[in-house]
């Protein structure tokens, strides 16, 4: 062969790689032809109007698929892989989060003279549970009265409440929480900063009822909702007004019916001091002093109580299962704080880099500006995803767990099948898909493992964007992987 067209060729081969692009070769093997044949019919019938990124990696974590490959695409919850992947290594399988009572005074006759300091360590599983269990404690030891301040400590992370890119419209609702170092979570999924807010219909022409879980704490409720009859449309609609502490409900609601809603609170410090003076009420112990406090503990005040979250090693299950986004922008975070002193968002991306280039991803190619997904300025590779969850598989120390936190697809329990527990029912996957899901708005992702036909592992990740009502699709590409590998 004349050597200008060895170089024409080599050339041609470069600009392919370089965009994306498949290559056909004659190594091809007739399953991999009949794949690609496959993909690009659905993609062409049912995603014509995305844009798509697919790639596909053997179990030695060669690309044997590649169908846009290295074009830079929106990962929505999909970033979360690399921010788990970050802070078990940074943060460790045992890391705990803390939240501590202080005191620079001391007790004489049931009374403390001095101010209390709750200070805050970015703990996303505290719940009222844990407050009253802080009030028992002070109860139990003869405690009536505080003659003194109650001060909130949320100096560990920065007061930057929301990630970047956050719409006002989502604001509302649980998966765009304010973080702050001292919050709650209503539940056990851990959704910090938000409470549950739920209209049951009573009676016809009455508001509906509203149950609040934990407590409304220095919210304030207007219900301009109306109970109807139930063969009635419901039109109920539950929201925070932007930047208040005010929660509106309006609309119709059917007898017998009940719409549930995960709310924001404006500032979680703010709501948690709240409820923590109501737990004190509760257990029959007074305050002098009524105002909101927020200062950094002295470092001469004496530790009295302290509450240790569960592992890391558990966090990872919500985190990843349900893809809790406060849990993201807790973690990354806190891994500012740990690996550079600042608590910030932008620290912790930093690190999150750092861990990237260790284990020599092409971090690069990557964009991002928070680690939960939320922001429509991410930018990933399905190429790149998948060299992630093929490099994680190296990391004897905390892969187990990375691995056991992924949906499983069509598991009934809601803990382990997370977010793919009602797709891929086909005997073909069900319970042979371990993956991430993602979802924003005209974006649906997922990466993971794939266990095919022939009983090998592969790694795989799809992201679509520019067109909603993706998933279908997305599920029927994996059917047919599992199917040809």
């Amino acid at each position: 062969m004349p050597k200008r067209i060895r170089i024409l060729l080599v050339t041609c081969m470069m600009i392919f790689s370089l965009l994306g692009l498949q290559i056909p070769t004659e190594a091809a093997t007739p399953k991999l032809e009949k794949l690609n044949t496959s993909i690009e019919k659905i993609v062409k019938s049912k995603m014509a109007n995305a844009e798509v990124s697919l790639a596909v990696r053997d179990e030695k974590g060669k690309v044997i698929y590649n169908l846009n490959g290295n074009r830079q695409q929106k990962p929505a919850s999909n970033m979360k892989l690399l921010t788990g992947a970050a802070a078990l290594t940074e943060l460790g399988l045992d890391y705990r989060f803390l939240t501590n009572i202080y005191t620079t005074g001391k007790v004489k006759n049931g009374i403390l003279h001095g101010d209390l300091y709750i200070q805050g360590k970015g703990d996303p599983t505290l719940t009222i549970e844990d407050l009253e269990e802080f009030a028992r404690f002070f109860a139990y030891s003869g405690l009536k009265k505080i003659d003194g301040r109650i001060v909130a400590d949320d100096f560990w992370f920065d007061q930057d409440l929301l990630t970047p890119d956050i719409k006002k419209e989502d604001e509302s609702y649980y998966y765009a929480a304010p973080v702050t170092a001292l919050t709650m979570s209503p539940d056990s999924d851990y959704d910090s900063g938000s409470i549950i807010v739920e209209a049951i219909g009573k009676k016809v022409g009455q508001k509906p009822k509203i149950k609040i879980t934990p407590e409304l704490g220095d919210l304030k409720i207007e219900n301009n909702a109306k109970t109807v009859y139930a063969n009635q449309y419901s039109t109920l609609k539950i929201k925070r007004e932007y930047r208040t502490n005010k929660i509106t409900i309006s609309g119709y609601l059917p007898l017998g019916k009940d719409v549930k809603e995960w709310i924001t609170v404006q500032n979680p410090t703010e709501h948690t001091i709240t409820l923590f003076k109501h737990v004190l009420e509760k257990y029959g112990i007074q305050f002098s002093k009524e105002e909101f406090y927020r200062e950094k503990t002295p470092t001469k005040a004496r530790l009295i109580v302290q509450k240790q979250s569960i592992p890391l090693a558990e966090i990872m299950i919500p985190y990843m299962k349900l893809s809790n986004n406060s849990i993201a922008d807790i973690l990354v975070k806190t891994m500012g704080k740990v690996r550079m002193d600042q608590g910030s968002t932008k620290a912790g991306l930093s690190v999150l880099k750092q861990y990237a280039y260790s284990r020599h991803l092409r971090i690069d190619h990557w964009t991002f500006e928070d680690g939960s997904g939320m922001s429509h300025n991410n930018r990933v590779s399905s190429v790149d995803l998948t060299h992630l969850l093929f490099v994680v598989q190296k990391e004897k120390r905390w892969y187990g767990t990375f691995f056991d936190s992924l949906p499983v697809a069509a598991h009934s329990d809601r803990i382990t099948g997370g977010s793919l527990r009602n797709r891929f029912t086909t005997p073909l996957t069900r319970e042979k898909v371990f993956a991430k899901t993602g979802a924003i708005e005209g974006v649906n992702t997922l990466s993971g493992y794939l266990i095919g036909k022939s009983g090998k592992k592969y790694i795989f990740s799809i992201l679509v964007q520019n067109q909603k009502g993706t998933v279908p699709a997305i599920d029927e590409i994996v059917e047919v992987m599992a199917e040809e590998l």
